[in-house]
């Protein structure tokens, strides 16, 4: 008997000690990481075919300059959604005889802005491009599959003026962003 009344209470404060108590219930609910905004800044280049002479030709001052804006385009989407590369090598005898690699990039990307376009003296044209990626872009990513991010996760527009940031952007504006 005396037993009985002594097994009893201990087994029910193990019983009681084991279980969750307070904030401890809830604690599995709210893991939920804030995530900031970052703003991605990559350049592109393009330059001309002969310096001297298509310097002055304004058709391919305009390519160039294209060159080098599609140049930025495809650096950001690689550091936004990454690269696929696929390889092939070939070797004989212990020596490699043909390496070869491909790089893919398929993107759509959306509210970039061109922050400059700089012509450097050595007939080289830098264009520098931003990308604001949002919390909600930075949420989506953290749950998908990373195979799946392009087409899961698409880049939301900017909600409200994030003209505010670590680049003054004022003397530079772009026609193709929204403001």
């Amino acid at each position: 008997m005396t037993l009985r009344w002594t097994l009893v209470p201990v087994l029910v404060f193990t019983l009681a000690a084991c279980a969750p108590v307070g904030s401890y219930q809830n604690s599995s609910q709210d893991t939920r990481t804030e995530f900031e905004p970052i703003t991605v800044r990559v350049s592109g280049f393009g330059t001309y075919q002969d310096v001297r002479e298509d310097r002055v030709n304004p058709r391919k001052r305009l390519m160039a300059r294209r060159a080098s804006q599609l140049d930025a385009y495809r650096n950001l989407a690689e550091r936004v959604y990454g690269t696929v590369i696929y390889g092939s090598s070939t070797v004989n005898d212990f020596v490699v005889n043909n390496d070869n690699f491909r790089t893919y990039v398929d993107s759509y990307i959306r509210g970039a802005r061109m922050v400059a376009v700089n012509e450097h003296s050595d007939g080289v044209i830098e264009t520098v491009m931003e990308l604001k990626l949002e919390p909600r872009f930075r949420e989506c990513v953290s749950r998908v599959v990373d195979d799946q991010v392009r087409d899961q996760c698409m880049i939301p527009m900017p909600r409200q003026n994030d003209r505010v940031g670590d680049v003054e952007t004022r003397r530079t504006q772009s026609l193709y962003y929204l403001d």
